[in-house]
């Protein structure tokens, strides 16, 4: 953890759903690169930057597949693969800090997002949460809900909810 005199701002980061991108979702980039520009700015020493992904565990186990699994081997495989693409996603977090020279920290839990960035910043205690906002329109929050909205309404820290750009959306914002 960062000393007493450094904010930490805790980050919940997630990987692009759309399939075969495995890389920062526009929103997990976005809200970075604002907390950057707009809170940290050329202040490095003066925060840490502590970055959270949240796996979400396949309910069916059947994800991105045209078939059941064959094998006790053919989930260890799976599990490798989230792994690998969850620490893929922080190397560019952690990259991009070092680069800037920001002391940052990074790990990866399971579970509901919602659920576990709350129990993180409880955890954590951080000064700050940022969360990107994919932009969904009020029928697909119905449905999809909103990590930003729960977060904002349940964590027990200050909550910037970092809305990306007009012409930076997919078509469709799940994808982002």
């Amino acid at each position: 953890m960062g000393s007493s005199d450094t904010t930490r701002i805790l980050m919940g980061v997630n990987e692009s759903s759309i399939k075969g991108y495995p890389h920062p979702s526009i929103s997990s980039r976005k809200a970075f690169e604002w907390t950057v520009d707009k809170i940290v700015r050329n202040n490095f020493a003066g925060f840490t930057i502590l970055f959270l992904h949240v796996q979400v565990p396949d309910e069916d186990g059947f994800d991105d597949m045209d078939s059941v699994y064959a094998s006790p081997e053919d989930f260890k495989s799976a599990k490798h693969r989230d792994k690998v693409r969850g620490l893929h996603l922080l190397e560019y977090f952690v990259g991009r800090c070092h680069e800037y020279g920001i002391p940052c920290e990074a790990w990866i839990k399971r579970g509901d997002p919602k659920d576990i960035i709350c129990s993180e910043v409880k955890r954590v205690q951080p000064d700050l949460l940022v969360v990107g906002s994919r932009g969904l329109g009020p029928f697909q929050r119905v449905f999809v809900g909103t990590v930003s909205e729960f977060c904002v309404k349940h964590a027990d820290c200050p909550v910037i909810t970092i809305k990306r750009k007009a012409e930076e959306a997919p078509q469709d914002p799940v994808d982002d």
